[in-house]
C-alpha cells in the first residue's frame, strides 16, 4: 500500500519524476507507472493501486487536461475522497475538479520551503496520517529503561521521539478561502442540525437520532452557545438571513448518515450560511455492528472541532472564512492524529497546519496559543537539537497570544508546559490563571491535574480530570487521564468499569491496557496482572523494551510468594538500579525490600530538575510501602516537594492519612534548609 499514487500526462513526466523524488525524500511511499509504456495502461492495475493508496495527487497541465486516464484517476480518487491536485501550469482546471484547491507548482524550482510545495507534502501527511500510515517514521520510540514508565497512563506524558526529517515543512494542509476581505460580525451562536439518514434502514435512523441527541448534551455539558431544537427548524426558507440574526447564528453544523452495505459512514460539515461556505468537512465510517464506536469517534471529533469553532466565534475573534477554516483544519489534525502523538508524520502535519492558522490569523490569540501549547508538549520529545528552537518558538507564540488578549487559557498553559518541571508553584500559578480566565477550559484542568499528582494531593488531582473530561466525555484524551487518576485513589471498581467502557469504544487503544494492569498491580491481582503483562509490553509504545521482562520478574515472585525467588530478584534490582533508579525503587517496595529502596535513592537515585513528572512515582500505587516510612519525607525533599508543601500549606494527601506512624511536617521540620536530615 503507497502513501501517495502520482496521477500525470506522459508530456510532464519530469515534473512527476521530480514531485515522486521529493515525496519519496519526505519519507512517503509512492507509486507511479514509470514503468507502464505509454500504450500499455493497464486499467486494472491502475485502479487496484489508487484503491490501495492513501492519497492521489493528480498533476493537472494542459496536456493532462487531454487525458483521459488523468481524468480517470482524478474521477475515481474524488470519489474515494483521497484527491489532491497540483498544477504543473497556468492551464485552466476542467469541471468539476475546479471547485477544489490546487497548489500551484507552475514555478516550483525544486525548493522544500516552498509555499506551494509544501501544500501538497502537508496534505500528503494529513491523508497518511489519517488512515494511519506512519510506515517509515519511528511512531514511537521505546526507551532502553523503564524510568518514564513509572507513570504511563498520562497523555501529556507519551514517549515518542519524533524524525527531524520535514520538522519546519512550511506547509498548510488546509484549502483556504481568501482573507483579505474584512468579515462581518458573526454571531455567537451555532446551529446544530439533526444527523439525516440517506436511504437508511430504521436501526441506521436510531443511530442517527443518538448521535443527534448524544452530541447535543456533549455539547450542553460543554457550555457551548447552541440554538435549541425548536429555532433550528426557523432556519430555512425566505427568512434564512433573518433569523440568523435574531438568533445570533454565526455557524451551522449539519451531517448525514448512510447505510453502505455493512459500513455505515457518517459525514459532518461546518458552513458559514450568510457567506455560502463550507469551512469544515469530515466522513468516519464503521461497521454497522458497532454504532458505540463509531459514535465515540464521531462525538469526540465533532466536539473537538466545535470547541474550536466557538473559540472562533468569540468576541472580537472577527475571523474571516479562510482564517476560521485553517484554524478548523489545525483543530482537527490535533484530535486525529492524538496532539501529535500518533507518529511522526501527524505531528509535522498538524504543527504546520498551526502554524498556517497564525498565518492566517495573525490577530487571534487562540491561534498562537493553540500552536505554543503544542509546541510545549511536543518539545522534550524532539530531537535534541531541535528543542532549543522550538522552545523559542512556543515562548514566543504564547505571548503574542496573550498580548492579543490577557486572559487566553491556552497561553498560560503553554507557558506552564514551558516551566521546569519541579517549579511545582510556578505551574500551578500559570494554570490557575488559566482557569481563573475559563474554568471549563479542558487543558487547564488537565495540566493542573498533572501538577497535583506530582505534588501527592491526588484527590484534588481525580477532581481536576474528571472535571477536564466531562468536556469531550466520548474521547479518550483526558478520560483516560481521570482512570489513572481513580486508580491512585484506590477507587480501582470505579476505574474499571470505565476502563471497560473505553475497550468497547476504543478496542485498539494501546493506553487502556496499561491502565488495566496498573489497576490489577494497585489491587495486588498477581496472577492476572501476570497475564496481561506481555500483551501490554507488545502492543504499547509507552513502555520500554525491558518493561514487560522486569514485571515478569516482579509479579512471578509476587505471585509465587518463594523467599528465594523474591530474595534474588532484590539482589538483582539492586545490582542493577543504576540504569533505572526509580523502577528498581518501585519493585523493591512493592516487593517489600523498604531499606533497600530507600538505599538504592540514597545511592543511585539522581534528580534531574528538567525531567517532566520526576515526582509522580512517589506517589502511585506500588510504593505505598515507602510512604509509610517516615524516610519517604527526606526522599520526597530532594524533589522540591516540602518546600512546596510548606509555603503552599497543601501537604500531600497521605499525610492526612489517619493511621500514617508519623508526622510529615514534623518529619520536615528535621530537616535542613537543603532538604537532608
Amino acid at each position: 500500500m503507497a502513501d501517495v499514487f502520482v496521477s500525470y500526462a506522459r508530456g510532464d513526466q519530469p515534473l512527476a519524476e521530480h514531485i515522486v523524488q521529493r515525496l519519496t525524500d519526505s519519507g512517503f511511499t509512492v507509486w507511479w507507472d514509470s514503468e507502464l509504456l505509454p500504450h500499455n495502461r493497464f486499467a486494472n492495475i491502475i485502479e487496484k493501486e489508487i484503491g490501495a493508496a492513501r492519497a492521489v495527487l493528480v498533476i493537472w497541465s494542459a496536456t493532462a487536461i487531454q487525458s483521459q486516464w488523468v481524468r480517470a484517476e482524478a474521477e475515481l480518487a474524488r470519489e474515494q475522497q483521497k484527491l489532491i491536485q497540483a498544477a504543473g501550469d497556468r492551464s485552466p482546471i476542467p469541471l468539476p475538479f475546479n471547485q477544489f484547491q490546487v497548489a500551484d507548482l507552475s514555478r516550483w524550482r525544486g525548493a522544500a520551503d516552498d509555499p506551494q510545495w509544501s501544500k501538497v507534502l502537508a496534505s500528503v501527511a494529513h491523508f497518511a496520517s489519517a488512515a494511519g500510515g506512519e510506515a517509515g517514521h519511528p511512531a514511537a520510540s521505546r526507551e532502553p529503561s523503564s524510568a518514564k514508565s513509572r507513570r504511563p497512563f498520562i497523555r501529556s506524558r507519551r514517549l515518542l521521539v519524533l524524525g527531524a526529517a520535514g520538522l519546519f515543512l512550511m506547509a498548510s494542509g488546509a484549502a483556504l478561502v481568501s482573507t483579505l476581505a474584512r468579515p462581518a460580525p458573526r454571531g455567537q451562536r451555532i446551529a446544530i442540525q439533526p444527523f439525516r439518514t440517506i436511504g437508511a434502514t430504521p436501526a441506521v435512523q436510531d443511530f442517527a437520532a443518538e448521535l443527534s441527541d448524544g452530541l447535543q448534551n456533549a455539547l450542553t455539558r460543554d457550555q457551548l452557545q447552541t440554538v435549541s431544537p425548536a429555532d433550528i427548524e426557523t432556519l430555512r426558507g425566505a427568512e434564512l438571513l433573518r433569523q440568523l440574526k435574531t438568533l445570533g447564528v454565526g455557524l451551522m453544523f449539519s451531517g448525514a448518515v448512510q447505510a453502505k452495505g455493512p459500513a455505515v459512514t457518517v459525514s459532518m460539515r461546518l458552513d458559514d450560511p450568510v457567506q455560502h461556505a463550507t469551512l469544515w468537512t469530515a466522513e468516519l465510517s464503521g461497521a454497522s455492528a458497532q454504532f458505540d464506536q463509531l459514535q465515540a469517534r464521531v462525538s469526540a471529533l465533532t466536539v473537538a472541532v466545535l470547541d474550536c469553532s466557538a473559540q472562533g466565534l468569540a468576541p472580537g475573534a472577527n475571523l474571516a472564512d479562510g482564517a476560521l477554516q485553517a484554524f478548523l483544519h489545525a483543530c482537527e489534525l490535533s484530535e486525529t492524529s492524538d496532539h501529535g502523538l500518533s507518529g511522526a508524520r501527524s505531528a509535522y502535519a498538524m504543527l504546520e497546519a498551526m502554524r498556517q492558522a497564525t498565518r492566517a490569523a495573525p490577530n487571534f490569540a487562540a491561534a498562537h496559543s493553540v500552536l505554543a501549547k503544542h509546541l510545549a508538549f511536543l518539545m522534550t520529545l524532539m530531537p535534541p537539537d531541535q528543542r532549543a528552537s522550538l522552545r523559542n518558538e512556543a515562548e514566543r507564540e504564547a505571548h503574542r497570544a496573550l498580548a492579543l488578549d490577557a486572559k487566553d487559557p491556552d497561553g498560560f498553559v503553554a507557558l506552564a508546559l514551558l516551566a521546569p518541571p519541579l517549579d511545582f508553584a510556578g505551574r500551578e500559578a500559570l494554570l490557575r490563571k488559566a482557569l481563573a480566565a475559563n474554568p471549563a477550559w479542558p487543558h487547564a484542568n488537565g495540566f493542573l491535574g498533572n501538577v497535583m499528582t506530582d505534588v501527592g494531593c491526588l484527590q484534588e488531582a481525580l477532581t481536576l480530570y474528571q472535571r477536564a473530561a466531562s468536556v469531550n466525555p466520548q474521547s479518550v484524551d483526558w478520560a483516560q487521564e481521570a482512570a489513572g487518576g481513580l486508580i491512585r485513589v484506590g477507587q480501582t471498581g470505579e476505574a474499571d468499569r470505565e476502563l471497560a467502557r473505553f475497550a468497547q469504544l476504543w478496542p485498539n487503544n494501546p493506553e487502556n491496557l496499561l491502565l488495566r494492569f496498573y489497576s490489577l498491580t494497585a489491587q495486588k491481582r498477581w496472577p492476572d496482572a501476570l497475564k496481561l503483562v506481555d500483551q501490554v509490553g507488545d502492543a504499547s509504545p509507552l513502555v520500554s523494551r525491558t518493561w514487560a521482562g522486569d514485571w515478569r520478574r516482579t509479579l512471578s515472585a509476587l505471585a509465587s510468594g518463594g523467599v528465594a525467588q523474591r530474595d534474588a530478584l532484590r539482589r538483582s534490582l539492586v545490582a542493577s538500579s543504576g540504569a533505572n533508579p526509580e523502577g528498581a525503587i518501585t519493585r523493591l517496595a512493592l516487593l517489600g525490600f523498604v531499606n533497600d529502596a530507600f538505599g538504592v535513592a540514597q545511592t543511585a537515585l539522581r534528580v534531574d530538575p528538567g525531567d517532566a513528572d520526576a515526582s509522580s512515582f512517589l506517589f502511585n500505587a506500588e510504593t505505598a510501602a515507602l510512604r509509610r516510612d517516615p524516610r519517604f519525607i527526606a526522599l520526597a525533599a530532594r524533589y522540591g516537594l516540602v518546600d512546596y508543601w510548606r509555603r503552599s500549606g497543601r501537604w500531600a494527601d497521605f499525610c492526612r492519612e489517619a493511621d500514617l506512624p508519623y508526622s510529615c511536617s514534623a518529619e520536615a521540620s528535621k530537616l535542613s534548609p537543603r532538604g537532608h536530615a
